[in-house]
């Protein structure tokens, strides 16, 4: 029979032994010392003065007096001698100043903070379940670094798995951010829980936005939604008028139009583009025709107003020309040949002249008969 306990060291009694209380009350001390195992200090070199019986100590590192080669033993004071043990593997002890647990592990005693700590569910003020594993009841939670950044991780199986946040209105869902069901980052948002609207879907590949705050078509007039590019012919090409008719861009934005496009400014129906400027009761049009021609109208919150022609600068001085009875040339226009010099007018009036001397042949023909004055000499009339 050996005469040490296997773990703590611990005399046994031997048949045919004399005083055999000795070798009791000796391994009762032992008990005494390791049982419920708190230390006072555990960062003393030295053995402290005074020492009360019963008093235990961790020897720190590099010891000496009567603690020398006891380095990381526990050292009981039994009333007139310090008793030493030797720990083994898993030995917690409670150190008294620090108020923390140590673990023999590893050769040292080491804090119990640094041990890995794994729990099926966790509940912090609150209930854990089978699928809210961690649950935490508070006014707040926060999450902080650890001398830099910081990072939340949400990781999901697979794409078509989901990994977002949710957000709830007495257990019931109202918004949700994330991955949900695919890798394109969503918003969804609802009124009841059940029916969901993707509000906001960015794609994972282009990181392009779609979703029911974004436009449909780039002439969608939905209140809220957010424009794109191209939106109304803003950032890129003109959008195409509606049913290619003038009539129906009371919307703000650049429309085009086809050479058969509707409602185009009468004598210029080559098409082009048109600008709407809503403001008012009603909106403006700025009519820009492929022959380089510009018109104006409004609108008065109820019909249209007649086209005007707006003169530039390329416009005042060319050749006027009339269709219908409407201007559609340059403002003025001036020239000569042998009979003589004429200024025209777009609004019909015509001047002829013959540089002081009566104008037997005219030198642009007239509409109707023109008045003559000084015997021929000046001639003015209408030349449509």
């Amino acid at each position: 029979m050996p005469e040490l306990s296997a773990r703590l060291s611990m005399p046994y009694l031997q048949p045919s032994q004399a005083q055999k209380h000795v070798t009791h009350n000796e391994a009762l001390l032992i008990l005494d010392a390791l049982v419920q195992l708190a230390v006072a200090d555990r960062d003393l070199t030295a053995p402290p003065a005074g020492p009360a019986e019963g008093d235990r100590y961790i020897v720190a590192s590099g010891a000496t007096g009567d603690w020398a080669g006891e380095d990381g033993r526990v050292a009981q004071f039994d009333g007139t001698a310090w008793v030493f043990h030797a720990p083994q593997p898993g030995w917690r002890a409670w150190v008294v100043d620090e108020e923390r647990l140590v673990t023999w592990r590893g050769g040292a005693w080491a804090d119990d903070s640094g041990l890995p700590l794994e729990a099926a569910q966790l509940g912090v003020n609150t209930s854990a379940d089978a699928v809210n594993r961690l649950a935490v009841a508070s006014g707040a939670t926060l999450l902080t670094h650890a001398g830099s950044d910081h990072q939340l991780k949400i990781n999901k199986a697979g794409a078509g798995d989901t990994a977002s946040l949710l957000y709830q209105t007495g257990w019931s869902g109202r918004a949700e951010m994330g991955l949900a069901g695919e890798d394109d980052f969503s918003l969804k948002v609802s009124a009841d829980g059940s029916a969901w609207v993707t509000a906001l879907r960015l794609a994972g590949t282009s990181g392009l936005a779609s979703g029911a705050a974004v436009q449909a078509t780039v002439a969608d007039d939905t209140a809220g939604r957010l424009m794109t590019v191209g939106a109304f012919g803003l950032g890129a090409g003109a959008v195409a008028a509606p049913g290619d008719d003038a009539d129906g861009c009371t919307l703000g934005g650049i429309y085009g139009f086809t050479a058969s496009g509707a409602n185009c400014p009468v004598g210029d129906p080559s098409g082009g583009s048109l600008l709407a400027l809503p403001g008012g009761t009603g909106t403006r049009q700025i009519f820009a025709a492929e022959s380089g021609a510009l018109w104006l109208r409004s609108h008065d919150g109820s019909s249209w107003g007649a086209w005007s022609a707006l003169v530039t600068r390329a416009d005042t001085v060319g050749t006027v020309a009339q269709s219908g009875g409407v201007p559609t040339g340059a403002v003025i226009e001036s020239g000569s040949n042998g009979d003589g010099e004429y200024t025209r007018w777009a609004d019909g009036t015509q001047i002829c002249t013959n540089g002081g001397a009566a104008i037997t042949t005219d030198p642009a023909a007239f509409t109707g008969t023109p008045v003559s004055i000084d015997g021929a000499k000046l001639k003015i009339g209408r030349w449509f």
